[in-house]
Formats: C-alpha cells, sequence, structure tokens
C-alpha cells in the first residue's frame, strides 16, 4: 500500500506541476489483510486531497517563503489496539474562517456560537460540503469527503482532522486492529432485522404522548431532554412492509456520530450479538444506510447499518 501510495503522489505530483517530496514512516505496521484492501479507496482520496488542495504551486509556496518543494507524509503506527494512519502536508492549511463561514449559511451551525477548531476541520468530511472553488482532475469530481467518512466508520474507525493556516493539515485515522467482529444491537423492524454497533447507541425508549413532533423544513423530530432530535423511520427508509407506524407501538433508538444524533424508528430490540461482518460487495455496496451484511444464529441475514450514513440522510433532509 506504501509504495502504490508513492506512485500514486508522484503521478499527482506530475499531472499538477507541483514539486512534492513523498515521505513514508511505518512500513512495517502490520494492518489485517482485510483492512488494506478496504482503507485503500480512503487513502487514495486522501492523498489525492492533500496533493490537490493541501500542497500549494511552487510560486505560492515561494512567496510565502516556503521551500519550493512540498512534503506529504504518510504514517502508520499501532497505539492503544489501534492502527493509526496519518497524512500530513505541509500546505497552506485549511481556511477556519470560510469553514465556519459554509457551515453558518447551510445551517450547519449556528451563528454566534464560536466551536472549538476540531469541529470546525471535521465539517469537511460532512455531505455535500467542499470548501474548494476549483474542481480538478486531480482530487475528482463528485467523491467528497463525506465519503472517506463513512467508509473509515463502516470500518468502525474515527477521523480527526488538525490543521494550521499556512503551515499544513494532519489527517489522522484510528482502525481497530481486526476488522472482522463488532458488537452489534439486533432491531427489528417489520419482519427484518438490522444490526447497529452498540458503540453507536445512544439510548432507546418509547417516546412519550406529544413529545414527537413535525417541524417546519425538517420533518419529524422528538424532544429529549430539550434536543429536538430527527426520527428515521427505517420501514419507509428500506421499504419493509409489516412493520410499525404508531409511536406508541415503537421505540427509537438514537444512534450518534461525530457528535450528530437522530432516532431510529423501531419495532423491537432483540438483544446483544458479536457480529462477524460480511461485505455485501459490488451490487449492494453502494446502499445510502448500509454499510455489510451478517448471517445470524438462527441463519437469516441482517443488514448492519450505517450510522454516519444515516445522519447524513436525516440531517439534511431536515
Amino acid at each position: 500500500t506504501f509504495q502504490k501510495m508513492a506512485r500514486l503522489v508522484r503521478d499527482l505530483a506530475r499531472k499538477s506541476g507541483k514539486a512534492i517530496n513523498f515521505v513514508t514512516e511505518g512500513e512495517d505496521t502490520e494492518i489485517d489483510r482485510n483492512m488494506v484492501e478496504a482503507i485503500n479507496d480512503p487513502l487514495v482520496h486522501m492523498m489525492r486531497n492533500a496533493v490537490d488542495h493541501g500542497i500549494e504551486s511552487r510560486e505560492e509556496r515561494m512567496a510565502a517563503g516556503k521551500p519550493e518543494t512540498g512534503t506529504v507524509t504518510l504514517r502508520a503506527y499501532h497505539a492503544a489496539g489501534n492502527v493509526v494512519i496519518e497524512i500530513i502536508d505541509d500546505g497552506k492549511g485549511l481556511d477556519r474562517d470560510k469553514i465556519l463561514k459554509k457551515a453558518i449559511e447551510k445551517g450547519i451551525i449556528e451563528p454566534g456560537r464560536e466551536p472549538p477548531d476540531s469541529e470546525v476541520f471535521n465539517l469537511i468530511m460532512g455531505a455535500g460540503f467542499s470548501t474548494a472553488e476549483v474542481v480538478t482532475d486531480v482530487s475528482g469530481r463528485g467523491v467528497g469527503m463525506d465519503v472517506v467518512r463513512r467508509n473509515i466508520e463502516s470500518l468502525r474507525g474515527k477521523q480527526e482532522i488538525a490543521s494550521e493556516k499556512g503551515k499544513g493539515t494532519t489527517f489522522t485515522v484510528r482502525l481497530p486492529l481486526t476488522l472482522a467482529i463488532i458488537d452489534g444491537m439486533l432491531l427489528r423492524v417489520g419482519r427484518d432485522i438490522y444490526i447497529v454497533s452498540t458503540a453507536s447507541i445512544n439510548q432507546a425508549f418509547q417516546p412519550e404522548e406529544g413529545a414527537v413532533s413535525t417541524v417546519a423544513q425538517k420533518g419529524e423530530m422528538v424532544m429529549l431532554r430539550g434536543e429536538l432530535i430527527p426520527i428515521v423511520r427505517l420501514h419507509r427508509l428500506f421499504n419493509v412492509k409489516e412493520a410499525h407506524e404508531d409511536f406508541n407501538k415503537s421505540l427509537l433508538v438514537v444512534v450518534e456520530s461525530d457528535n450528530r444524533r437522530c432516532a431510529l424508528m423501531i419495532d423491537e430490540i432483540i438483544g446483544q450479538q458479536q457480529i462477524v461482518i460480511k461485505s455485501l460487495g459490488k451490487t449492494f455496496g453502494n446502499i445510502r444506510g448500509i454499510s455489510g451484511g451478517a448471517i445470524l444464529g438462527d441463519g437469516h441475514v441482517g443488514l448492519i447499518l450505517d450510522v454516519a450514513g444515516l445522519l447524513d440522510l436525516a440531517l439534511n433532509s431536515a
């Protein structure tokens, strides 16, 4: 993978006319074979991003008093039961004010609130959130950083972004050492079984009378401890038959990712089980809200919910 990335950076540098020194650290870090395949696409996209949007042109770098040659570093190491992968560039960094302005315009952040840098930078991983004025052949069209985030989260991973304007950006990805098994909660909707990682579940409850309301342009919301949370009716999203339509017969399971929350409307919580994740292959691998499948103890197939994807659906329609 490191050699692949070296070739990629070399090709991208040639295409963009930029001088780039590619540094690798930790090539010997052991990574689960399935993980290597699964992380390839997100890594490629982050590399393209570093070269295209991170590293400046030779002229810009010289004008800023920097060396003409930019540096992109790919580093891998083990820490606390995780594989940590860092992509570091010494480019122009992210423009915090510009990202914040766009987030306020899109209604993601309330005007007047001053969120921490980490929250602002992580916004670029949201659906349809690109602050790049120029779409180039290098970073590609239509594939946003939200796809990278969804890929990473489907591997039970986390990503962090640190950046300093004029100095550069570091993308950090933390992945579990092994991919195959998650602790899953089995949820019944109609006759179908869905699985959500227990790590994503905040709580489950039956809504009280009057707690659910329809908010203009935001759809159905439930009031929970003073906060309005969007509701996702899984039976409508996945066209499930024989599911409950009434809230007084249903449960709401609150799931969260990246400090965002939504409530999944389900019929029943069946219980907890260790789940061996199976890929759904190319045909079914791109269904929004689904990240994989699993064969359950009774031989039935359950679908694993992609919490980040469901949140994108809930909050973008909200």
